[in-house]
C-alpha cells in the first residue's frame, strides 16, 4: 500500500527538474569536450609522443572502467545532513572544471618529458575528480523522488538535454579554430567549457534535494561478476557490445579521418563555395552519425510491433556491417564516408536502444529465477559495460597510430605544420571508418545469435512472473493481517491489565 501511494504523489519541483538537466548538461559539456578531442589535443596540438599517449589512454581508461565500484562504496557510507550524493557535489564541482581546463593547458617551454608527466598527472586527477562527481550525480537521480513512474519521466527529459551537452564542443571547436590559432583555441575553448561546466553542475547541489534513502548496497565488481554469470539476457548484450567495440570506432578516430584522410573539401551553399576542413570537417562528418542515430532509437519503439527485439538486432547488425563493407569497396572520398556513417549511426542507434530495452528485461529475468530484483547491479554493469568500450576504442585508435606510423605535427616557427602522410597511415585511417568497423559489427552478432530470452519463450517467463509477484504481495499481505492482529490483541490485553489494576 505504501509503495502504490508513493507511486501516486509527486515530489519533485519545477526547480529541482531544471536543475537536474542542466547541471548534467555542464557535465556532459565537459566530458564531451574530452571525449571528442582530447586524443587528438595530445597529438596534434601539445604534440605529445604517441607512443606514450597511447599508454597513458589505454591505462587511465581501463582504470576508469574499474574504480566506478570503489566510489559507489564510498558513497554508500556517507551520512550527512545534505543527504548521501549531495556533499560530493557540493564540493567537485570547482575541481571538476578546474581539471577540464588543465586538461588542455599547455605549460610553456617545457620539454617533452614534462609534457608527458603533465598529462599522466592531469588526465589521472581529472578521471578521479570526474568520477566523483559522475556516481553520486547519477545517484541522486534516484533519491530525488520515491515515485518510480515520476523519476523514470523526469530522467527521459533529462537525458535529452544531457545529450545536447555532450555534442556542443563540436560546434565550439569548429568556431574557435577559425578564430584562434589550434595551441590557443583548444585551451580557451576548454577555459569557457570549464567555467560553464561547472557553473551549471553546481545546481545539481544547489537546486535539488534527496528525499529518499536508497537501501542497496552499492555493488562490487565480485557481486557484478556473479550477477552477470545468473543473468543470461545481460550476459548476451554484455558480450555483444564489448566485442563489437571496433563498430563505432570512426567516433574516435574522426578527427584524424577529416584532417589527414579527407584533409579538405568545398562545398556550395547558395551559390557560394565554403571550405571544410579539420574540427569542422569533423563536425561536418559526425553530424550524419548524430543525426541518424537519434532517428534510429525514436523509431526502434513502432518497429518493435511488428518485429521482435532479436530479428531487429540480427537486421540492423547486418545492415551496418554492408555499410562497412560498401565504404571499403567504393573508396574514401567525404560523401562515401558521410553516408557510409550516416547508415552505421542508424543502425547503431538501433542496437544501443535494444541494448537498453534487453539491459532493463534482464532484470525481470533474473527475478523469475531468484524472486529478487537487482537493478542497482544491473545499472553498475552497463556503466562497466559502456566504460570498458570506450577504453578499447581510445585505446586501439591510440596504438594504431604507432602501427600505422602516423606524422605528428611539426612545430615550425611556432606555427604547427601538419606533416605528410605515408599510404600506410591514410590506408590505416581508413581501415579504421570501414574494416575495423565491418569487424566489430560481425563479432557484435554472434552472441546475440544465442540470445532467447525472446518470443514464446519471454511471454512464458513474464506469465509466471505474474503468478509469482501475487503470490508474494498474498504473502505480505498475509503477514501484514497478522501483523495488525497480533497487535490488536496486544493492545486489548494491555487495556485488560488497566481495568484490572484500576479496579
Amino acid at each position: 500500500m505504501r509503495d502504490l501511494l508513493l507511486n501516486e504523489k509527486k515530489y519533485l519541483t519545477t526547480g529541482n527538474k531544471v536543475s537536474f538537466a542542466l547541471s548534467g548538461y555542464g557535465q556532459n559539456l565537459m566530458i564531451g569536450l574530452v571525449n571528442s578531442f582530447l586524443l587528438f589535443f595530445y597529438t596534434d596540438v601539445f604534440r605529445i609522443d604517441k607512443g606514450a599517449v597511447a599508454i597513458l589512454m589505454l591505462i587511465a581508461r581501463v582504470w576508469d572502467a574499474l574504480n566506478d565500484p570503489i566510489m559507489g562504496t564510498v558513497v554508500d557510507k556517507t551520512r550527512t545532513r545534505w543527504g548521501k550524493m549531495r556533499p560530493y557535489l557540493l564540493f567537485i564541482f570547482a575541481p571538476l572544471g578546474l581539471c577540464c581546463f588543465l586538461l588542455f593547458y599547455m605549460p610553456p617551454g617545457i620539454s617533452d618529458s614534462m609534457k608527458i608527466l603533465y598529462a599522466c598527472a592531469t588526465f589521472l586527477v581529472w578521471d578521479i575528480v570526474y568520477t566523483i562527481c559522475d556516481i553520486p550525480f547519477w545517484g541522486l537521480a534516484s533519491t530525488m523522488t520515491p515515485n518510480s513512474k515520476e523519476r523514470a519521466k523526469f530522467i527521459s527529459h533529462s537525458r535529452l538535454v544531457l545529450s545536447i551537452g555532450g555534442v556542443t564542443p563540436m560546434v565550439l571547436i569548429p568556431v574557435a579554430t577559425m578564430l584562434l590559432p589550434p595551441e590557443k583555441a583548444y585551451t580557451y575553448t576548454a577555459l569557457v567549457v570549464g567555467i560553464i561546466g561547472a557553473a551549471l553542475f553546481s545546481l545539481s547541489f544547489f537546486g535539488t534535494k534527496e528525499r529518499c534513502m536508497p537501501q542497496a548496497k552499492a555493488p562490487g565488481i565480485k557481486e557484478c561478476i556473479n550477477y552477470l554469470r545468473l543473468n543470461k539476457p545481460l550476459q548476451r548484450v554484455v558480450s555483444s557490445n564489448v566485442l563489437g567495440f571496433m563498430r563505432a570506432l570512426p567516433l574516435s578516430a574522426c578527427m584524424y579521418i577529416a584532417v589527414y584522410l579527407i584533409q579538405s573539401v568545398n562545398i556550395n551553399i547558395g551559390g557560394k563555395a565554403i571550405a571544410l576542413s579539420g574540427a569542422t570537417l569533423n563536425t561536418f562528418i559526425m553530424a550524419g552519425w548524430g543525426i541518424a542515430g537519434y532517428i534510429g532509437m525514436l523509431a526502434s519503439p513502432f518497429i518493435f510491433k511488428i518485429i521482435s527485439q532479436k530479428a531487429f538486432y540480427i537486421l540492423s547488425t547486418i545492415c551496418g556491417l554492408i555499410g562497412s563493407v560498401v565504404l571499403f569497396i567504393v573508396g574514401p572520398s567525404l560523401m562515401s564516408i558521410i553516408i557510409a556513417l550516416t547508415s552505421s549511426g542508424l543502425f547503431y542507434g538501433i542496437v544501443t536502444n535494444i541494448n537498453y530495452l534487453i539491459i532493463a528485461d534482464s532484470v525481470d529475468y533474473v527475478e523469475w529465477k531468484t524472486g529478487e530484483r537487482s537493478e542497482g547491479v544491473t545499472v553498475a554493469f552497463q556503466t562497466l559495460m559502456n566504460k570498458t568500450m570506450q577504453a578499447l576504442q581510445i585505446g586501439l585508435v591510440s596504438l594504431a597510430l604507432i602501427v600505422i606510423q602516423f606524422k605528428q605535427p611539426l612545430d615550425v616557427n611556432g606555427t604547427l605544420v601538419n606533416q605528410a602522410q605515408s599510404s600506410l597511415t591514410l590506408n590505416g585511417f581508413f581501415w579504421i571508418a570501414s574494416v575495423l568497423p565491418a569487424i566489430g559489427w560481425v563479432l557484435s552478432l554472434l552472441p546475440m545469435l544465442r540470445f532467447n530470452y525472446t518470443g514464446a519463450y519471454r511471454d512464458k517467463i513474464t506469465a509466471e512472473l505474474v503468478e509469482q509477484r501475487k503470490e508474494r504481495a498474498l504473502l505480505l499481505q498475509r503477514k501484514e493481517d497478522e501483523l495488525i492482529v497480533n497487535k490488536s490483541n496486544s493492545l486489548a490485553k494491555d487495556s485488560l491489565y488497566d481495568i484490572n489494576i484500576n479496579f
